[in-house]
């Protein structure tokens, strides 16, 4: 599932792999890219009252659902959706992690995890947009720059 992520990001933006043209250092989307991961992987959209609604999680031809591009929004709605995991450990390949990266109650960024080698904190290596890297960072990197850390359990959400 994490290779064909990367693989329908790159088609859906138009870039092509095969020509060495990178897809990672282009936009400032971090929960957009998150949101497209996740419904690669197979999760299903959401309706609310509107596309504003913190129940809405979905994107259209017109216009995606605020959850779909905003960090803090993702947050409000994957919480309730799949809880906030227990313990790092409960994290896994294909999760979704929400980061404040400051002292205000905001969520400012959003990350996937795409490789996992056990356990701890250093073994969950990220993906990321608008901070642009692939598994080169894990959560203990984040941890140790301070921020706060709040991950999904995306195979325990509604779908």
């Amino acid at each position: 599932m994490v290779i064909s992520i990367y693989f329908h990001y790159a088609e859906y933006n138009g870039c092509k792999l095969s020509d060495g043209q990178s897809c990672w250092n282009k936009w400032n989307d971090c929960a957009n890219f998150v949101s497209q991961a996740l419904y690669t992987g197979g999760m299903k959209f959401k309706y609310g009252a509107s596309f504003t609604s913190d129940e809405s999680w979905h994107f259209g031809s017109l216009i995606p659902s605020h959850i779909w591009g905003g960090a803090h929004n993702f947050y409000k709605h994957w919480k309730s959706r799949a809880g906030v995991a227990s313990t790092i450990s409960d994290l896994q390949t294909g999760d979704a992690v929400s980061l404040n990266t400051d002292t205000d109650a905001d969520i400012d960024h959003t990350v996937i995890i795409t490789k996992n080698t056990g356990n701890s904190s250093a073994n969950k290596y990220i993906t990321q947009h608008t901070w642009d890297h692939k598994e080169e960072r894990t959560l203990a990197d984040m941890f140790s720059s301070g921020y706060g850390l709040y991950g999904y359990e995306i195979d325990k959400a509604t779908n």
